[in-house]
């Protein structure tokens, strides 16, 4: 399997920063921190697999409030058509993780830094702020 990420056409690194103090709960409350990571995160991942060539296009909606929706849209070289799938849920940080509960059921925890303020890197994989 090959994976590539990219955004705006570029081929994106993983930094291994992580910026200064804890983190805290998901909910602005002004300064840097969780209050950070408020915004809009997209990443472009290009996967190649036997008889097809997919995109991934993953954006999370991380709100001042605590909640937030990841959409992830799916494009089939093969099928020709996108799938999209759209979840709300709610978020949280506790030092360098940021924990993700879905409504209805599931959880996500990803190791995370900030290297700049419009790049989120969740689990290796680099997002650009796109609000």
């Amino acid at each position: 399997m090959l994976v590539l990420a990219a955004c705006g056409g570029e081929a994106l690194g993983v930094e291994a920063d992580r910026p200064n103090g804890g983190f805290g709960r998901g909910i602005n409350s002004g300064g840097n921190g969780a209050s950070a990571l408020v915004g809009i995160w997209r990443t472009v991942v290009v996967v190649q697999v036997p008889g097809d060539v997919q995109t991934w296009t993953t954006t999370w909606q991380l709100d001042a409030d605590g909640s937030c929706r990841q959409t992830v849209v799916t494009e089939s070289a093969a099928n020709g058509f996108p799938v999209t799938t759209d979840r709300a849920c709610s978020w949280t940080t506790n030092d360098d993780q940021l924990t993700v509960s879905f409504v209805g059921g599931g959880t996500l925890t990803f190791a995370f830094s900030l290297p700049a303020p419009d790049r989120l890197v969740l689990d290796g994989f680099e997002y650009q702020r796109q609000a």
